[in-house]
């Protein structure tokens, strides 16, 4: 059923992409949520003997569709954050993996403490509460201009701060809870207290708007209410600003409004003083009009931030034959950076060495926690929760800083996002290498630095597939691209379960029951060397997509300055 789930979320994953070019955000979460709710409904029905059980091959069924859930949800999300925050696709990917991170922990201890850890109730859980939101933020959810001024570049930082701020408080308090040790988790005020908490800080987000609003209102009214001459970019709305113009008067009406060549609004200081009477709600309302007219005259800056309508190709191969000719355009690397689609994808080198490097590190990493309950046996720990905990905590570490730090370098030096998939690896490497020899302490800091890196990798596919391959067909190419999650899994899972197998020793129960125990460094030691040359052959490849991508990263950095000079003199 397990394995079903995981096949419903590739499959499903697959449709989503495909559909997100021609159906709206909002119609990919309703059928999410229509998802969710038959496919753990059904399931919740059964474990809580609420209907007669039912047959085996249904409920399969049941645990397919409600892993095609999870990626019809992460479709639409996944679409509107590289669309939205064209700027920002790292550090925004980041977050949402972060917070994809977080959910398992989160929903256990809201069960845990509302249901005493219920399985039925936790299915019911899964069932509706995904299911309510995706209905709520369907009714919200819809693609908005990307920046297109410097004080829209400014609420956007500070409202990715804000949110990175928030995941931080529920990863660390989460993270606690779990280090609370059992007595002190039966005082009477502990659940009310502890649930408390969580859910304030979980619903915490829906204030970063709120506080933004207030604050850029404030500052609105204080520019408007002062002297113009003190600030002439009044930011009243996103994509507007004004200057002075003696010549020209300011219109009550704002449809009469023109802008002059730069896009800017003319104002006078030599008009009637009545313009600073006007209260400062009339005077916000006056954006969307102006805008409007600003966005028909000045529509360089909104444009997606890889489309190179000017770039030139490289000079092709002459040659006789066409399958010669299709062999170069297979190894051309001059494609990076431009709209591919789901079908060419296939053609390029470059896509199928990114695949296996995701496979190898990614198997790894997810082979490592699936199995980490044996691995701390067969290093002699009983209660190996600590190793789980940190793995998490990790892992989500991992997740939201890979999008900040790959982004901050690349503003800064070009650096390519493919070297921080090799960056990533080197602990990796490291770590198995220490985890082969038996160390006990190395299953403690291995535990945190693999789920560090683990999770570096899961944010950075988002970006670097977005960059690569283009934003029209982003949202099929991702999800094709995601199936490196499952395969990688089936892969390395089989493959340590096989090796322990192999050493452990086998021994039948009284009730003839077959079982398997091994203890020791060689039950892993030899899984940890495979796992090594694998992700050593994953760190070549990845130098070599460095090498490959550091001119489309050095066309990235230069747009990004003149994005931002352009930004700043708007």
């Amino acid at each position: 059923m397990s394995i079903l789930r995981d096949l419903g979320d590739a499959i499903g994953g697959i449709i989503a992409g495909i559909l997100s070019d021609y159906v709206p955000p909002w119609a990919l979460l309703c059928f999410s949520a229509t998802c969710s709710i038959v496919g753990y409904g059904l399931q919740w029905l059964v474990v809580s003997r609420t209907i007669s059980p039912l047959p085996y091959w249904l409920v399969c069924v049941a645990a397919t569709i409600a892993g095609t859930s999870i990626s019809w949800m992460n479709s639409a999300l996944f679409n509107a954050s590289v669309r939205n925050f064209t700027h920002n696709k790292g550090p925004v990917a980041g977050l949402f993996k972060a917070f994809m991170g977080l959910s398992s922990g989160v929903f256990t201890i809201l069960c845990s403490i509302l249901f005493q850890s219920s399985g039925s109730m936790f299915l019911l859980m899964l069932a509706t509460i995904p299911t309510l939101f995706c209905i709520i933020c369907a009714i919200f959810f819809r693609p908005v201009p990307t920046a297109s001024t410097y004080v829209d570049e400014q609420i956007e930082n500070k409202s990715l701060t804000m949110f990175n701020v928030i995941a931080c408080c529920i990863a660390v308090y989460v993270a606690f809870l779990g280090f609370i040790p059992k007595n002190y988790r039966t005082f009477p005020a502990y659940d009310y207290v502890s649930l408390g908490i969580l859910v304030t800080i979980i619903i915490s987000p829906i204030l970063v708007p709120l506080a933004l609003f207030i604050k850029m209102k404030k500052v609105i009214c204080y520019n408007y209410g002062g002297d113009l001459e003190a600030d002439h970019r009044v930011g009243f709305h996103p994509a507007v600003s004004i200057r002075e113009d003696p010549d020209v008067s300011i219109r009550e009406d704002p449809s009469d409004l023109e802008t002059d060549g730069g896009g800017h609004l003319p104002l006078s200081d030599k008009e009637d003083p009545s313009h600073s009477e006007l209260d400062c709600q009339n005077y916000m309302m006056m954006g969307d009009s102006i805008l409007q007219e600003y966005s028909r005259k000045n529509t360089t800056l909104n444009a997606p931030l890889l489309e190179y309508h000017t770039r030139t190709s490289a000079p092709g191969v002459c040659c006789t034959y066409v399958n010669l000719q299709y062999l170069f355009s297979f190894w051309a690397p001059e494609e990076l950076g431009k709209e591919v689609s789901s079908m060419s994808l296939f053609q390029k080198w470059h896509f199928y060495v990114l695949f296996v490097s995701f496979i190898c590190a990614g198997g790894c990493g997810l082979s490592f926690s699936n199995n980490l309950g044996q691995i701390g046996q067969a290093l002699g720990f009983q209660d190996v929760g600590i190793f789980i905990t940190l793995f998490s905590f990790g892992n989500f570490v991992g997740r939201l800083a890979a999008g900040i730090i790959s982004e901050y370098f690349i503003r800064l030096a070009g650096v390519p996002r493919p070297t921080w998939l090799a960056v990533a690896k080197i602990p990796m490497i490291i770590m198995y290498l220490w985890l082969s020899m038996g160390s006990r302490s190395s299953l403690y800091v291995g535990s945190m630095i693999l789920g560090i890196s683990h999770g570096f990798l899961m944010t950075l596919s988002i970006p670097i597939i977005s960059e690569f391959y283009g934003l029209r067909h982003f949202g099929i190419n991702i999800m094709v691209f995601s199936l490196y999650f499952v395969s990688g899994s089936y892969i390395f899972s089989t493959l340590a379960g096989w090796m322990y197998d192999h050493q452990g020793d086998v021994s039948y129960g009284i009730d003839g029951m077959k079982t398997i125990i091994c203890n020791g460094a060689h039950c892993y030691g030899h899984t940890f060397h495979i796992f090594v040359v694998c992700l050593v052959s994953a760190f070549i490849m990845d130098v070599a997509l460095s090498i490959l991508s550091k001119p489309l990263y050095k066309r990235t950095k230069e747009e990004h300055a003149h994005l931002e000079t352009s930004l700043r003199n708007t």
